[in-house]
């Protein structure tokens, strides 16, 4: 290992590079849906309305939708993790889902989303995968088509990586942007975090501060 040293230029040109890459992905992305406003709009009537929301993924597809679905059920929505220890909730209790792979072609998720559309099809889903997985955009009521702007001179390119990384930058992106649109401010935000464990530091200490925070929102 040794001392510490600067990275080279090329290892600094190199992660940049990708990030470049990522982020011109994420912005192709934006451009070609349509649906964007609809989809936030949706996610913040979640939020509002403490929606029961059922998140469909799987494998590194399940890793990157974690952080946008952690950040939706601090927004207020009820959210549920496909094959989680805690099932999802019957279809009859309404909701949403949000359906996310890379390739469009995950099986487990194919698997529900077919079932929804013929069972349950009062169930609004936002679907994010690969903008050729015409099967997968089928089944979905919105749709975000995933489109990866290739630098194949990225040094750092390596099997399955955009589409996962682009699926949380984009959904964590309109979530933020649904709270935003709903004038969350920090407080709101806060009070979505729990206080009983080690995921902190976002509670309110002063209980006295605390109590008029709860007579002002509720």
């Amino acid at each position: 290992m040794g001392a510490k040293r600067k990275p080279s230029s090329s290892l600094r040109s190199a992660v940049a590079q990708r990030s470049h890459s990522l982020a011109a992905s994420v912005a192709e992305m934006v451009n070609h849906c349509k649906d964007l406003e609809t989809i936030v709009e949706f996610l913040l009537h979640w939020m509002q309305n403490e929606t029961i929301v059922r998140i469909l993924d799987a494998g590194r597809s399940r890793l990157a939708a974690a952080i946008p679905a952690n950040r939706l059920a601090h927004g207020g929505a009820r959210v549920f993790i496909q094959d989680d220890i805690i099932p999802m909730p019957h279809t009859v209790k309404g909701g949403g889902i949000i359906a996310a792979s890379a390739s469009g072609k995950t099986r487990a998720v194919l698997d529900v989303l077919k079932f929804v559309k013929g069972k349950a099809p009062h169930i609004v889903v936002i679907g994010i995968a690969d903008h050729t997985a015409q099967e997968f955009e089928q089944y979905c009521s919105y749709f975000i088509g995933i489109h990866e702007v290739r630098d194949n001179s990225d040094p750092l390119r390596v099997l399955a990586d955009f589409g996962e990384y682009v699926i949380s930058e984009l959904l964590d992106a309109l979530v933020v942007a649904a709270g935003r649109q709903g004038g969350f401010d920090e407080r709101k935000w806060r009070l979505g975090y729990e206080n009983i464990d080690s995921t902190g530091p976002y509670d309110y200490r002063d209980q006295i501060q605390m109590n008029l925070l709860f007579s002002d929102l509720y």
